[in-house]
């Protein structure tokens, strides 16, 4: 697999000197020192007591911690827990990895996720696995028909401490909350039904009454935790990953109040659409192609019709889950590839779907590490380098053509006005 050399600075020179930049909201500033903003979190600690006195008698707990695929500071939160309430981390019993259908983690991944406590957290480690169906329970069928079936090494634990952040996510409506459980935690045919909702128009960045997706999320998530002791600690994190705010409480409200927080900082209003948009997927949401779309998803609301959009990500470990790619490049008619996702669902099939539908009303450009070749057979037109992607992108819009790039396409919404 190729690489690039790309930086923050190829964004302001050459054919972007003029373009427009659109970053987190300035008016969220991040935390200088996220350790006396932690200490100050008020929710935080009175959560932090009130779960140390429950336990203190006795009682586990069983620490839910994203993997590397998402840029949750979960080693900062940990290192805050052993210094304020050491007598917590003296209970974990088991530390749950929640992969949803993700690989498995690195050695080199859990020393990230852990931080300076891996030595001492690393034989709990429990690495959920999707696809081992008989490691998974049945808890309920959800309202939408989802026979939610969830990992059995979270059943002997006392309570749960979930770590988790919250960003815009293009189907979901947002990261966080119930994701540490659907699909953190999940089967994998419980994350393929749910996940099928994708497909409907509801489903989309920051929705979430009446997305499908989400409502089935916590309609399965509540039943799995109804009567269940557990904290849930929410961060919204701004430019460069500092800090910006954490939330805490039940999954439920301290999700709710992370998401008013992500809206400040994610959702950036702009005037109109442009010819060509550039966004970045930053890592750790450039590993793969499957990931780094995530930014193309955002970028196009700012896209005019037969406009050029511009993916940047490195994409590593190349395609990623690989369903949705077999699915596009196993035929170049696009409208049979979409009447074959219409009749039948399979994981992975809305990130085809999606990514065909805009081929079908924009170009699509990636500079990345995957071979031009492969790129191609999936509607999509690869480059080694930036400066040659917007030359072909400005013989396609033509002259003097309004620029918009996105340095951190995952988790910035442009808002059209």
């Amino acid at each position: 697999m190729g690489s690039i050399d790309f930086s923050d600075r190829d964004l302001k020179r050459g054919p972007l000197a003029d373009a427009e930049m659109l970053v987190g909201n300035n008016a969220v500033s991040g935390i200088s020192d996220p350790h006396l903003s932690l200490s100050g979190a008020v929710d935080l600690e009175y959560n932090l007591s009130r779960l140390e006195g429950t336990l203190s008698k006795t009682g586990c707990i069983g620490l839910v911690l994203n993997d590397r695929n998402r840029p949750t500071p979960t080693a900062l939160i940990l290192e805050h827990i052993w210094k304020t309430h050491p007598a917590l981390l003296e209970r974990v019993k088991k530390v749950h990895i929640a992969t949803g259908t993700h690989k498995p983690p690195t050695e080199d991944d859990l020393s990230e996720i852990l931080g300076p406590h891996r030595s001492l957290l690393r034989e709990m480690v429990h690495t959920h696995e999707a696809k081992d169906e008989k490691a998974h329970g049945y808890i309920c069928t959800t309202e939408r028909g989802t026979d939610v079936r969830i990992d059995r090494a979270l059943r002997d634990q006392d309570a749960l401490l979930f770590i988790n952040s919250v960003e815009p996510h293009y189907f979901a409506g947002y990261t966080g909350g119930r994701k540490s459980i659907l699909p953190g935690m999940a089967a994998y045919s419980t994350v393929e039904q749910n996940h099928s909702h994708a497909l409907s128009s509801e489903s989309r960045t920051l929705a979430l009454e009446g997305n499908p997706v989400h409502e089935d999320m916590e309609d399965a998530v509540s039943s799995y935790l109804k009567d269940r002791e557990h904290l849930s600690v929410q961060v919204v994190q701004g430019i460069g990953k500092t800090l910006t705010s954490v939330h805490t409480g039940d999954i439920f409200s301290s999700f709710k109040e992370a998401v008013k927080a992500a809206n400040a900082q994610f959702c950036i209003p702009v005037k109109g659409t442009y010819d060509i948009v550039v966004s970045v997927a930053k890592p750790p949401m450039d590993r793969t192609l499957y990931q780094a779309l995530k930014a193309v998803e955002n970028g196009k609301l700012a896209l005019r019709d037969g406009g050029v959009i511009i993916l940047v990500a490195g994409c590593p470990e190349g395609i990623g889950q690989s369903t949705f790619w077999d699915l596009i490049t196993s035929n170049p008619e696009r409208e049979i590839t979409l009447k074959k996702i219409s009749e039948g669902y399979v994981l992975g099939y809305h990130k085809a779907a999606r990514l065909i539908q805009l081929s079908q009303s924009a170009h699509v450009h990636a500079v990345s590490g995957i071979g031009k070749d492969v790129l191609e057979k999936g509607f999509i037109t690869g480059f080694n380098d930036l400066g040659s992607a917007m030359t072909s992108a400005m013989k396609i819009v033509g002259r003097d053509p309004r620029v918009l790039v996105i340095p951190d396409g995952t988790v910035t919404v442009p808002m059209v006005g």
